[in-house]
């Protein structure tokens, strides 16, 4: 599998890990609030763009390693799912370094026969401290 031939490329050992702990904001208004003990995260997701025209929030759980991060969503009253891995990345505006959570998603959701295909989704977020 190329997921395990690039574990070739993790580094060893055990490093300081960034705390993710507060709320993050990304691109669209979504909130996920994060509480971090050592190396588990958990938290609350909020998302105000939802097909029912509603927001929809979830339950999150989820793991960190150094500056790595990864955790998923349960969909409250919905049979959906959705799972974030990215990294901090530090962006400099001028002299203030402002912490970037930047990251990959998919979702899968139970779908009606003859929808399959919009089974799995997947994009790409950019969470910042509001």
């Amino acid at each position: 599998m190329l997921h395990e031939i690039a574990l070739r490329r993790a580094l060893p050992g055990i490093v300081k890990t960034y705390d993710f702990s507060g709320k993050w904001k990304n691109e669209l208004g979504s909130i996920v609030t994060l509480d971090q003990e050592g190396g588990k995260v958990m938290g609350t997701y909020t998302s105000p763009v939802s097909e029912p025209g509603r927001p929809v929030t979830g339950a999150v759980i989820g793991y960190v390693t150094g500056m790595g991060i990864v955790f998923s969503v349960q969909w409250t009253g919905l049979q959906s799912m959705t799972s974030w891995v990215g990294q901090l990345v530090p962006v400099r505006i001028g002299e203030t370094i402002i912490p970037t959570l930047q990251a990959l998603w998919q979702m899968v959701s139970s779908v009606h026969p003859g929808d399959e295909w919009a089974a799995i989704n997947a994009g790409a977020d950019v969470f910042t401290r509001p």
